[in-house]
């Protein structure tokens, strides 16, 4: 008897509970001016990170000669390719990630090379150019 009394108690309690109401939007933007700052779907930022992962992942690859550019390009091309990968371009965020990581290894490769004088980066002060 006495659980009937507690059970039969839960269950008002429960039956009772009132779901509260969702907050309206609070907005000090015109809802014109909101109609134009959405995007359509298939063209958000994960879209746009992996279209820019690819741009500079090949941008990377091509300027990985200039050593600031190249390390900047790649590291900027990965963090923006990873991005991207949440996309449904991910072809485009995998593509540039390989890029940038490709322009990224060059990059330090001719950081290595330079240091260790296996390339001359002197060679416009060299005794070829001044005769």
């Amino acid at each position: 008897m006495e659980g009937e009394n507690l059970n039969q108690n839960q269950n008002t309690s429960e039956q009772t509970a009132v779901e509260p109401k969702p907050l309206p939007k609070i907005s000090f933007i015109p809802s014109e001016l909101l109609k134009k700052i959405e995007v359509p779907n298939g063209h958000g930022l994960h879209e746009r990170c992996a279209l820019l992962g690819l741009i500079l992942g090949t941008i990377a690859v091509v300027s990985w000669v200039v050593i600031l550019f190249g390390v900047v390009y790649s590291i900027l091309g990965i963090i923006l390719s990873i991005i991207g990968l949440k996309s449904a371009r991910q072809k485009w965020a995998k593509i540039g990630l390989v890029l940038s990581i490709i322009g990224l290894l060059l990059s330090v490769w001719y950081v290595f090379a330079a240091y260790n004088g296996m390339i001359n980066y002197n060679y416009f002060t060299s005794e070829f150019w001044t005769k």
